[in-house]
């Protein structure tokens, strides 16, 4: 069933390379041999299309859906590595390099956003701990809001309880 699937999803191209394969297996080996390779081109591209994005005329949501499908796909390119080592690792690496993937999208986001957001941007990058991007996405979607309706903004403040 599954190898059916997957005959049927590509290409007819690409379906005439492995329709004589023998298992499920053999085929996701194959096709991700032949397409998973990292262009270093591509992922130039997007790292500078994450880096230089801004809100401009979109709404929050929508700056923040196009971020996150550009650092979906530099996450397919790049994958982040795991420890393949014979003796289980105790360090701490794997969990501080993703910490710091999310620091550094957090900081794409906040830079892109509008001046009318400054506040949440300087009160969140003057923290000593990053709450998580949605805990202060959501901040910022609720001052659109207040933005769009004329009522004040949101208190800053609550940021810092939340991550508590």
């Amino acid at each position: 069933m599954v190898t059916s699937w997957i005959i049927h999803s590509v290409s007819p191209t690409i379906r005439q390379s492995i329709i004589w394969m023998d298992s499920a297996l053999d085929i996701w080996t194959d096709l991700k041999n032949r397409f998973s390779h990292g262009d270093l081109a591509r992922i130039s591209d997007l790292q500078l299309e994450a880096a230089t994005l801004s809100q401009g005329d979109l709404n929050v949501s929508d700056f923040f859906t196009k971020l996150r499908i550009i650092w979906d796909e530099l996450d397919n390119f790049r994958t982040t590595p795991t420890c393949s080592c014979l003796v289980k690792c105790s360090c701490q690496v794997p969990i501080v390099l993703a910490q710091r993937r999310r620091e550094d999208q957090a900081m794409q986001f906040l830079r892109g956003l509008n001046d009318q957001f400054n506040n949440i941007k300087y009160h969140v990058l003057l923290m000593d701990r990053m709450p998580p991007i949605t805990k202060f996405f959501s901040f910022v979607m609720q001052q659109e809001r207040q933005l769009s309706h004329g009522t004040p903004v949101v208190n800053i403040r609550n940021i810092n309880n939340t991550t508590q």
